[in-house]
């Protein structure tokens, strides 16, 4: 497939107004629903086609610097996936993705071409598919680029996915994170987080809102705003505040420091570190006292599910110790990462699950009420604790987004079209790590992630 000779801009029954916001489409993603999502909102775009000659690439890129770009969605065919690794368009394509990287982004791409296996051999629309070598270096070129990636298997995904990553934009999200209902520190997580609102806006000084989505088993904060200059999350702000509390908690003088480094009135950081203190020290002791009330809820739940078991003399003087051990531990300070906030249910302690002596027939009851007392009120399948497993080991600066995912495809509760952008966005996951190690394993987890969603 050749690249097209000229770009064939739709036709716009409106004049561009270079003073409002510009969503530019990428490739063939202007389905009817994606167009109808725009107009309705009354959003200005435009087309255009990357499957075409690098001056195109010039000309697009142009739209940067004639109009303030809101968003990037595309589809790109396997054809631009080879351009953008072709020697006459390596200088154009630094600027044209850079500029798309700057701002929300999402580029739709065929799973099959994702994952370098062509399972349609009579798509036309996806002939021929890059070598592995070419596909690896256009996608790491992507990412670093801060493309994001989103895989698809129908064309009516796109339409789906499209259309809600454009309301997002359009209600500025910025950050997302889902905490079980009844899960170890959940309280003490809404807490947390709702500092951390009150730190966006009194120190960061960031217009930013916190909303919440309550189902049956969990809690979904979202931050709606705008990110700081050239950002697209508030991922640094966060880590940044999850410190500070520490800091908080270790050295009051040098963590006044860094906020009146933040600017403001004097008085006003004042009444903001005396207030900040007090918080982080009345966390650190809810969270201790929590955990010591979890161990004894445990304790005696095992005691009472146990009671007419027969356990043996030796057993029964296990059951303390065991306690001991699954209930995670936070011997430091009190921060977003201590309060397991995105993060599989296991702290500076130890895992949740544990290794003991007990009969076969005792330890599924054992596991069970650990489990249940310290994720929450929802039962998970051993595949959502080994996908989650994979988000830490792999997911570097995305694993709080993929975390929040894995939780989602679990609750049955969470809106449809947000259980898809989960489904999504593992998919692409488990794609990436499962090319680069070889592992045909990860076809269990992305049944099981199909399985969620009754697919």
């Amino acid at each position: 497939m050749q690249p097209l000779p000229e770009d064939p801009d739709i036709e716009f029954d409106y004049q561009l107004d270079p003073n409002k916001p510009l969503v530019l489409l990428l490739g063939w993603v202007d389905h009817e629903g994606v167009i109808s999502s725009l107009k309705t909102s009354g959003r200005q775009y435009k087309k255009k086609i990357l499957n075409s000659y690098p001056d195109n690439w010039a000309a697009t890129a142009d739209l940067f610097d004639q109009f303030k770009i809101s968003s990037v969605i595309g589809k790109f065919p396997a054809n631009v996936m080879k351009l953008i690794v072709d020697e006459s368009y390596r200088q154009v394509r630094e600027r044209l993705f850079g500029a798309i990287g700057s701002v929300p982004n999402q580029i739709y791409l065929f799973e099959d071409i994702l994952a370098g296996e062509q399972s349609d051999k009579f798509r036309e629309e996806y002939r021929p598919y890059p070598e592995r070598a070419i596909l690896e270096e256009a996608l790491a070129f992507l990412k670093q680029h801060n493309i994001e990636v989103i895989p698809y298997a129908r064309k009516a995904e796109v339409t789906v996915l499209a259309d809600a990553f454009l309301d997002e934009t359009d209600k500025n999200l910025i950050f997302r994170l889902y905490v079980p209902i009844g899960r170890l520190w959940s309280g003490e997580a809404d807490r947390f987080l709702q500092l951390f609102q009150d730190y966006l806006v009194k120190v960061e000084h960031l217009q930013v809102r916190l909303d919440q989505k309550r189902t049956e088993h969990g809690v979904i904060y979202e931050f709606h705003g705008q990110p700081p200059e050239g950002q697209h999350s508030l991922g640094p702000e966060f880590q940044e505040f999850s410190k500070l509390m520490a800091l908080f908690q270790t050295d009051t003088e040098a963590a006044s420091v860094l906020i009146a480094s933040k600017g403001g009135n004097p008085q006003d950081v004042l009444k903001v570190v005396s207030r900040y203190a007090k918080e982080a020290r009345r966390l650190q002791l809810d969270i201790k006292h929590e955990a010591e009330a979890k161990a004894v809820s445990i304790r005696h739940r095992l005691e009472s599910e146990l009671m007419d078991a027969g356990l043996s003399t030796e057993e029964w003087a296990q059951l303390p110790a065991l306690v001991s051990k699954a209930v995670p531990q936070i011997t430091g300070q009190v921060g977003g990462d201590a309060l397991l906030l995105g993060r599989p249910s296991q702290g500076t302690g130890g895992p949740t699950h544990v290794t003991y002596n007990f009969r076969p027939q005792f330890i599924g009851t054992v596991n069970g009420v650990i489990a249940e007392e310290i994720n929450g009120n929802q039962h998970f399948d051993p595949e959502h604790h080994q996908l989650l497993e994979l988000v830490g080991q792999h997911g570097g600066t995305e694993a709080k987004k993929l975390e929040t995912a894995v939780y989602e495809i679990a609750d049955k509760g969470v809106d449809k079209v947000d259980r898809l952008k989960a489904k999504q966005k593992l998919t692409a996951f488990l794609i990436e790590i499962g090319r680069k190690t070889g592992d045909l394993a990860f076809g269990v987890l992305q049944t099981y992630i199909e399985k969620q969603l009754g697919l």
